[in-house]
């Protein structure tokens, strides 16, 4: 079954309403930029929510240590420090047009996974732009390690870009929101819904 990680949450009752209906990992947002953005005022819940979901620290560029005893992961594009205490760490391919699966399956910094998002030069993420299935379903069968695919993803389009792509779990940030930042409920469940079935 592939898993699902809610990214970009924040606020305490949509990270607890998609742990409810059944998301495995949920993501927060540490590029002050984005809409999306939390900071160290929200540890406080971040930290009380249910221990089984990994609770992983998203980045662009990772520049800054991550705050220990909180996030259980750390995820990025680009890297100039390696946080030590967290030794699973995924590691963001920004797929653009013309790209071949052979000049991206090796970029990886001592990645526990590869996750497959759209290049816009405006954002890190959470733009929902759409990746190359087809590139994706190829990095899928050649990469080493597990991969997690994002871009794009609604709860219309994941159980086909599940059955196109067989990546480990998918990501979803904008396609499930009302607002930047705020979750619609009925779009979280349908979207995980969609993915767990397909």
């Amino acid at each position: 079954m592939t898993k699902v990680k809610i990214c970009g949450l924040t606020r305490q009752q949509d990270a607890e309403l998609a742990l409810e209906f059944g998301a495995d990992a949920v993501g927060f947002i540490h590029e002050p930029k984005s809409p999306r953005f939390v900071g160290e005022g929200e540890y406080k819940w971040i930290e009380r929510l249910a221990p089984f979901a990994p609770k992983i620290a998203v980045f662009g560029r990772v520049d800054r240590p991550v705050p220990q005893g909180v996030f259980d992961l750390v995820q990025g594009v680009e890297w100039e420090i390696f946080p030590v205490p967290y030794p699973k760490r995924i590691h963001v391919l920004r797929l653009r047009n013309g790209q071949k699966a052979d000049d991206l399956i090796n970029q990886t910094v001592n990645a526990s996974a590869l996750m497959l998002d759209a290049y816009k030069e405006e954002a890190y993420g959470g733009t929902g732009h759409q990746v190359d299935w087809n590139l994706a379903a190829e990095i899928v069968q050649r990469a080493e390690r597990r991969v997690i695919l994002a871009g794009g993803l609604t709860p219309e389009n994941v159980a086909e870009a599940i059955r196109r792509v067989r990546p480990y779990a998918v990501d979803v940030a904008s396609g499930v929101e009302s607002a930047p930042g705020v979750k619609d409920a009925a779009k979280l469940r349908d979207f995980i819904q969609a993915a767990k079935q397909a």
